[in-house]
């Protein structure tokens, strides 16, 4: 009876003590978002395995085998890849800001990107980007992005548009607002020498405001010089000023450009590997289109110096300095041009100013035609589909007129539909540059009304081309270029890898179905394959469908805290 009377009361009490211990265990399990039986592509370039997620407080909790766990939000992944969020490195979509909707940033996220890099080609000043990190802690942006301090934008605040070096004076000032971009988190200096004002600047002055960024452990970004009269030269400054500078050089959107720098991609991955075995920190990056920037030809030719053009000289002004003007402005003034072209078909003289004009601008005037000549123009959109695919120099020379002419001629037949890419590339240079182990992958794209198809293209088309259709990449080497590889260059130990601890910005998608539906006539449209996106651990995109939040925040620079993620991470391919 004894027993009996102490027995049952200790089963119960062990019972008990066994629910409490099994409970406190579920609840350690517990996560906020379980993303299960997925192929785990994890950005380092190591193979990919299976493997659930979860995900706690914003952060990768575990990897494994996590189907018994508890949480909040289960994803189901059978059949997709679940991925580091994309870091697009070369980015214009803070043009989006200035539009409430657009700054959300679909057509990014869309493509699983959770993070890019603004302030690029030298157009970012102080008081613009602390004003973007203001409006992304409001909740204004729909991606989380890192900045430079552009070259051009400094350099105009304390110089104008002169066209000649600083004063000591001068320079001193730009290196204080550098130096004050830097404490604020700027990734380093980005420059655009293609673009005014930073063509007027020498290598002196680059080198001085470069060296600013080092004691941060800035990184030396440039849209180069004269990438198509000067291909090597231009890149090689680049890499000059990086060394002289003692930081990291990155030469943006990497390529071959024009027809007379076809086959070049060879010489462009020979200049960076000759830098980098003098052990030079170098990467690059490039989208993987054929093609350059996209215009309406419209849009290059300027009118010639009698009345009428003096008159749409004025109206092109606002244009040619950046300032806004409304749409409805911009339409009447292409439809203006286009009835121009056509007036002046037999006048010799006003032709003759116009393509002097065109050829040889005035001073503090920028052209396109001057900047990437003729040869760099490939004709994309036309209603003779004869012509798509080809230079305009080709075409020219078959008809027996001068490129000048011919795009006239273009202009008066098809006003402003027809459209060429402004810096023409082969594809086998894309490649070439494409699968080194230093270049990254970015888009050179912009959310608020994009002209270019690598806007909402760019990921999705490196991995539902280039790696699904073409196998010029494996999937591992192709996300770590989007992904493990552009973190460590700027200094982000935390992103664009999955592993314990690592924040949870994660995409999952279809390896069989991601494409890009962005064309060169249609630019417009969105990625399809990519099913969730979380940026710190929140949904961002959930079953393709846009999610209200805009989770993205300024991220500060970290470079000069040391990060022991080496800068530069050679892939080699799986036998």
């Amino acid at each position: 009876m004894i027993k009996a009377f102490f027995t049952r009361p200790l089963a119960a009490t062990t019972l008990a003590l066994c629910v409490l211990v099994v409970q406190a265990q579920a609840e350690e399990m517990a996560f906020d978002v379980l993303i299960l039986g997925g192929t785990v592509v994890d950005g380092s370039g190591g193979a990919a395995r299976q493997a659930d997620l979860g995900i706690k407080n914003g952060r990768i909790a575990a990897i494994g085998d996590l189907g018994a766990a508890l949480a909040e939000h289960r994803i189901a992944a059978e059949g997709q890849v679940v991925a580091p969020g994309f870091i697009d490195v070369h980015s214009h979509a803070d043009r989006a800001f200035a539009d409430a909707d657009a700054a959300a940033m679909e057509g990014f996220l869309r493509q699983g990107v959770t993070t890019a890099v603004f302030g690029v080609d030298g157009f970012m000043g102080l008081d613009e980007l602390k004003e973007k990190a203001t409006l992304a802690a409001q909740g204004r942006s729909g991606l989380n992005f890192l900045s430079y301090i552009g070259h051009n934008a400094v350099r105009n605040g304390v110089m104008g548009k002169e066209q000649r070096a600083p004063t000591a004076e001068e320079l001193a000032a730009m290196e204080a607002v550098v130096r004050e971009a830097m404490e604020f988190g700027a990734v380093g200096l980005s420059t655009g020498l293609m673009y005014l004002p930073g063509r007027y600047a020498d290598k002196h002055e680059l080198i001085a405001l470069a060296s600013v960024t080092a004691p941060y452990g800035g990184r030396y970004d440039s849209h180069v010089r004269d990438p198509a009269n000067a291909l090597i030269t231009s890149h090689r400054e680049c890499l000059e000023v990086g060394a002289a500078a003692g930081i990291h050089a990155h030469p943006a959107h990497m390529k071959a450009v024009g027809g007379k720098n076809f086959g070049k991609g060879d010489a462009l991955v020979e200049l960076v590997n000759h830098y980098l075995a003098q052990g030079q920190e170098v990467s690059v990056d490039l989208y993987p289109y054929d093609g350059a920037a996209t215009s309406p030809v419209v849009n290059l030719l300027y009118p010639g110096g009698d009345a009428a053009g003096e008159a749409l000289m004025a109206r092109i002004e606002p244009l040619l300095s950046g300032k806004s003007i409304p749409e409805e402005s911009i339409e009447a003034l292409l439809t203006d041009l286009r009835a121009y072209w056509r007036r002046s078909a037999g006048i010799t003289e006003v032709l003759a100013s116009a393509r002097a004009r065109t050829e040889d601008p005035p001073a503090g005037m920028f052209s396109w035609i001057d900047t990437v000549g003729y040869e760099s123009l490939r004709i994309v959109v036309s209603a003779k589909p004869a012509y798509e695919g080809r230079l305009v120099t080709e075409v020219a020379a078959e008809l027996d007129v001068s490129p000048f002419e011919f795009l006239r001629r273009i202009i008066v037949a098809e006003g402003s539909s027809a459209m060429v890419t402004l810096g023409a590339i082969q594809e086998s240079d894309v490649r070439r540059v494409l699968t080194q182990p230093w270049a990254m992958v970015a888009s050179d794209g912009e959310e608020l009304s994009p002209s270019h198809p690598r806007g909402r293209g760019t990921f999705a088309r490196l991995l539902g081309r280039y790696v699904r259709e073409w196998q010029v990449l494996s999937l591992e080497e192709a996300i770590h270029k989007i992904t493990g590889l552009p973190a460590s260059y700027l200094g982000l130990p935390e992103r664009g890898i999955l592993r314990e601890g690592a924040v949870a910005d994660v995409v999952v998608f279809d390896p069989d179905q991601i494409i890009d539906r962005a064309t060169w006539a249609e630019p417009w449209h969105h990625a399809a394959g990519v099913s969730h996106v979380l940026i710190g651990g929140r949904a961002a995109l959930t079953d393709g469908r846009l999610q209200r939040d805009r989770l993205g925040r300024y991220l500060r620079f970290r470079g000069a805290e040391g990060s022991t993620e080496p800068t530069a991470t050679v892939l080699r391919k799986a036998p």
